[in-house]
């Protein structure tokens, strides 16, 4: 992989992460104002079908069919990974703070790089080991450092978080085999409305929708287009061009992008152990680019 093709995957995947982080602190508002998590997880995935499968009709229509022999694959990929994904890590926040939800995700990359070990396709190498190590311990640090709060999660928030890590982590690496047939787009149009139609168990979308009003229909038009649809296609474009590994843990920047956008819009203080742990991550960040 060529040097400008990796600063094109950071890039993707930092702008991914920013996108991430703004969507939590969303998320954590709708929750404070009686939001239920598993209303929240149906109508993001629900609008991120519909927006994304309008687009692509309109634009690109061939890309909505995949063959029917992959049909079971986008089925586990819809319901096992972007549905499980999306509801455990909104469930966490609900269960606790927006920093220890985001840090409890963020185990995947450990994850990833013990399946990756054991399957042959990572090296015990220096620079793929520490770096996971680095930027887990900088994403403990950033909850730490966090200003009256810390890490507070409740017995089921802590499952719902390792959860989602379990989940973001068979997110990216099912994601490959759908990634070397399909574009980005094919797959997430599929994952979403799977993932959307399992939540019909949740009740029918539009009587979730109207249950709400016009104020929070708009934060839900929000998480479906710029918290959902755009920066997972910022990551899966990524992703083609970094490793699993490397995608995962160039993606804990979300924690850092978290601190730095409340830091700039809320005006919030941004803490020496948070500001350690930034450098962190990004110290973790460039040895996982390291030829070795």
């Amino acid at each position: 992989m060529t040097f400008s093709q990796t600063v094109k995957g950071l890039f993707f995947v930092l702008a991914a992460a920013i996108l991430w982080a703004l969507s939590a602190t969303t998320a954590k508002h709708l929750f404070n104002y009686q939001v239920s998590p598993w209303d929240l997880t149906q109508m993001r995935l629900v609008l991120s079908a519909l927006f994304l499968g309008l687009y692509l009709a309109w634009r690109e229509p061939g890309s909505l069919r995949i063959e029917r022999n992959d049909a079971g694959y986008m089925i586990t990929f819809g319901i096992l990974g972007v549905s499980a994904m999306q509801f455990t890590y909104f469930f966490t926040i609900s269960q606790t703070n927006v920093a220890t939800a985001v840090f409890l995700e963020y185990l995947a990359p450990v994850i990833i790089l013990i399946y990756e070990l054991v399957q042959g396709r990572e090296t015990p190498a220096w620079n793929r080991i520490l770096p996971v190590v680095i930027a887990t311990l900088g994403g403990f640090l950033i909850v730490k450092g966090t200003t009256g709060q810390g890490m507070a999660v409740t017995p089921v928030g802590l499952v719902s978080g390792i959860g989602s890590a379990f989940a973001f982590a068979f997110y990216i690496l099912y994601s490959r085999y759908g990634l070397s047939k399909y574009p980005a787009w094919t797959l997430l149009f599929w994952g979403y409305t799977i993932g959307g139609l399992a939540w019909t168990l949740n009740g029918w979308p539009w009587e979730t929708f109207l249950t709400y009003q016009g104020s929070t229909w708009l934060y839900f038009f929000y998480i479906a287009i710029f918290a959902t649809i755009l920066p997972a296609g910022f990551f899966f474009k990524g992703l083609t061009l970094l490793s699993p590994v490397a995608a995962g843990v160039t993606s804990t920047l979300e924690p850092v992008a978290a601190g730095v956008l409340a830091f700039l819009l809320l005006g919030e203080v941004l803490t020496g152990m948070q500001l350690m742990g930034s450098l962190f991550i990004i110290v973790a960040i460039t040895v996982i680019q390291m030829k070795g």
